[in-house]
């Protein structure tokens, strides 16, 4: 199954910062390349850091994803069960059999 709900918090993720990767390199011509790179590995690790983040999220979802199928399917189960109506003869048999019984149990 395809985790969307993931996916599209990957995606906004990227879509951050990359935008963030865009503006350092357009900082390449007049900043030293020694503090470029040390702001590339800070973006990165907080990049690592959102994605924990993201897992931490979506197991969260995928928990309460999975609780409410479950409430769906256990709601179906009990519309399913709804008592079948019986058939004439098998209420006058049953009625007719009770009689019986406490015809036999009084005396």
């Amino acid at each position: 199954m395809i985790n969307y709900n993931k996916n599209k918090l990957i995606n906004q993720t990227l879509d951050k910062y990359y935008d963030t990767f865009a503006h350092m390199l357009d900082t390449c011509d007049y900043v030293p390349e020694k503090y470029n790179n040390k702001i590339g590995k800070y973006i990165f690790k907080n990049m690592k850091k959102h994605f924990k983040l993201i897992d931490k999220e979506d197991k969260k979802f995928q928990r309460q994803f999975k609780k409410k199928e479950k409430e769906k399917i256990k709601q179906l189960k009990e519309q399913n069960k709804k008592p079948k109506k019986q058939s004439k003869f098998k209420l006058f048999l049953k009625k007719l059999f009770k009689r019986k019984n406490l015809v036999k149990g009084g005396k």
